[in-house]
């Protein structure tokens, strides 16, 4: 005689379902296909002609769901797959855009620079007096006539009561 988990280890199937089985037998047809030796339960001859002919079709169901459920977790995975060579795709176009907006930046970075240089050169050209405080300013800082305010206000002053009388 064999144990119920040798039972149900051989038949492929959980020792809850071959519990669940005799029970219902036993409630069904009032004989009990079981044994305790030494405390364990085992499974008579008559139990296991019993549970041999209702196991089939239980094994059978079972196989039908598994198969079912095998063809869902196919399709789920080659659609994985596609998602994931679709994102693959993205990140890399993502990657080039990502690249062209650097090197556009860095564009706008050197026009700009240009512009004011440009911008610089034509207000010089254009407005010779700004290019001449310019020079005054450094032909005086160059000989060192670093005045103050009052200095060059009292000189004014003193200039022109000078040419006054």
């Amino acid at each position: 005689m064999k144990t119920i988990s040798q039972f149900a280890a051989e038949k492929g199937v959980s020792v809850q379902t071959i519990y669940r089985m005799l029970n219902k037998i036993k409630q069904e047809t009032g004989k009990c296909l079981t044994e305790k030796i030494n405390g364990i339960a085992h499974i008579t001859e008559d139990g296991k002609k019993e549970l041999n002919k209702r196991l089939t079709d239980v094994k059978q169901v079972l196989n039908a769901v598994k198969q079912a459920e095998s063809d869902e977790i196919f399709f789920l995975r080659e659609q994985n797959k596609s998602l994931l060579e679709e994102l693959v795709a993205e990140r890399s176009h993502s990657r080039e855009q990502a690249d062209k907006l650097s090197d556009l930046a860095a564009q706008l970075v050197e026009l700009s620079r240009n512009n004011q240089l440009l911008l610089g050169a034509e207000q010089s050209r254009t407005n010779p007096a700004l290019l001449r405080s310019d020079e005054d300013m450094i032909h005086k800082v160059g000989k060192g006539h670093k005045k103050g305010f009052l200095q060059r206000l009292f000189g004014k002053i003193n200039t022109k009561q000078r040419e006054a009388p």
